[in-house]
């Protein structure tokens, strides 16, 4: 009894901590799709709802592996305790170096912007955390595998546990595992929280402070709408609840673009997450009715409400629409699908969407890479192998750079241009486990092929 309490206290406990986790999080992420996604949350679609999903199961799968790694045996567990152990502190190496560097970048801007600097940047990073981790991933695997295993041989310790009757593939079973459990935190970061970090750093770093200390006026124009809104001072993108003053709201024709039917000018905006709809306070509605577009009807209205598609959100993040990375995975759907999408549009769009669920895979296939590149039978280092699997990494990384610029210009099929570099390093993986299992070093391997020999 007591045995089996030892195994699995660390899936109680993290367990535990993904139900408080949820309760703070989930509860938060379905107050701001209120803010953000447009309609009232009995009309989302379904790609929003998967959201608050994703957030809950993304709570749980720590838990998940304490259970997983209860149920091993002695040596699974070894091996999963010194593979989890190396890959978190290249992570928080990594993390760390990149957080001291860029807060000495911007640690001026964070002084002259921010009302409670130290809360409000610790802040700052947090929301930035799963665009940190979306970025690093893949690479951390990368390197706890090779730092994991390279220890465990250079002790001997991969060949005594190949001794006892087991494959290099079982010996490794957990380290895949995990990074199976890791790759699916990757993709729920991608999701949305990733994109979402990239939208709200560069709104932050950019959005400067007005005279009287509110952010500075902002031109929010929509296509579908054909309105244009003009906010003389709004809430800052990290309070979008907050009401907008000085709002003047431009209604066009959409069958006539640049026709203009009507214009709003209110004293305040205020959103009703209740309802969806907009109250425009102390407002004049000027209806355009004339040819040469002089106002035929000024009414005055004490509070007028609106149910104008915009949320909040959408209007204080300054060029959400310019930048296809910044999107969420449930934005490129809706931009996928929509009726008005240029062919152009459709190929950076659809390429984007592609690459987004091949690097999740793309987890997996490095820790596939590092795995014979780690591994060593004869009496040599290890670091050759090492510096082999950190140059093919690099040489993906570069990949993931050519050939979706190719499906974006419609050089080759969006699926095809962000999959042919996990196909290929697929490839590369399965002949090095090959050589490997055969006793042979990859350069050992090259060696042979140049000279001829099988």
């Amino acid at each position: 009894m007591t045995a089996m309490l030892r195994k699995f206290l660390p899936a109680v406990i993290l367990l535990a901590l993904g139900v408080l986790l949820a309760w703070q999080l989930v509860p938060g992420e379905l107050e701001q799709m209120k803010y953000e996604v447009p309609g009232i949350p009995a009309s989302y679609p379904i790609e929003q709802k998967c959201r608050p999903v994703l957030l809950l199961l993304l709570c749980f799968l720590p838990g998940l592996g304490a259970v997983c790694y209860g149920f091993m045996g002695t040596m699974s567990r070894y091996v999963s305790r010194n593979f989890i152990t190396y890959f978190m502190m290249c992570t928080l190496i990594l993390l760390l170096i990149y957080v001291m560097a860029d807060f000495t970048e911007n640690i001026e801007r964070f002084r002259s912007r921010f009302d409670d600097p130290l809360a409000q940047t610790l802040k700052f990073y947090g929301s930035q955390l799963p665009m940190l981790l979306y970025q690093i991933l893949p690479y951390t695997l990368l390197m706890g595998t090779l730092w994991c295993l390279s220890k465990l041989c250079g002790t001997c310790e991969i060949t005594g546990m190949m001794q006892s009757g087991r494959s290099l593939l079982r010996v490794c079973r957990p380290i895949f595992l995990f990074s199976a459990i890791v790759a699916m935190v990757y993709g729920i970061f991608g999701f949305h929280w990733a994109p979402n970090g990239s939208l709200y750093r560069q709104a932050m770093l950019k959005q400067e402070r007005a005279a009287d200390g509110s952010a500075p006026c902002l031109v929010y124009r929509t296509a579908r709408t054909a309105r244009i809104w003009r906010v003389a001072h709004p809430p800052f993108i990290s309070n979008p609840g907050q009401p907008m003053r000085g709002v003047v709201i431009e209604q066009f024709d959409p069958q006539k673009p640049g026709l203009l039917l009507r214009q709003y000018h209110a004293e305040s905006a205020t959103w009703n997450k209740a309802d969806a709809t907009w109250n425009l306070n102390d407002v004049y509605v000027r209806t355009m009715l004339r040819e040469d577009g002089e106002p035929q009807d000024d009414v005055h209205e004490d509070v007028l409400v609106m149910d104008f598609s915009e949320k909040p959100y959408q209007i204080i993040s300054p060029g959400q629409g310019d930048r296809i990375d910044a999107m969420g995975t449930s934005n490129l759907y809706e931009q996928i699908y929509r009726d008005n999408t240029s062919p152009d549009l459709l190929n950076r769009l659809g390429t984007e969407w592609h690459v987004r669920i091949a690097r999740i895979f793309s987890c997996v296939v490095l820790v596939m890479l590092a795995v014979p590149s780690a591994v060593t039978f004869q009496r040599r280092g290890t670091m050759k192998g090492i510096g082999i699997a950190i140059t093919l990494a690099v040489l993906l990384l570069f990949l993931y750079r050519v050939f979706p610029s190719l499906g974006e210009s419609g050089l080759l099929p969006p699926w095809l241009s962000a999959w042919i570099p996990n196909v290929l390093y697929t490839g590369v993986a399965v002949y090095l486990f090959r050589r490997n299992l055969a006793h042979r070093s990859f350069l050992e391997w090259a060696a042979a092929k140049l000279h001829g020999k099988p």
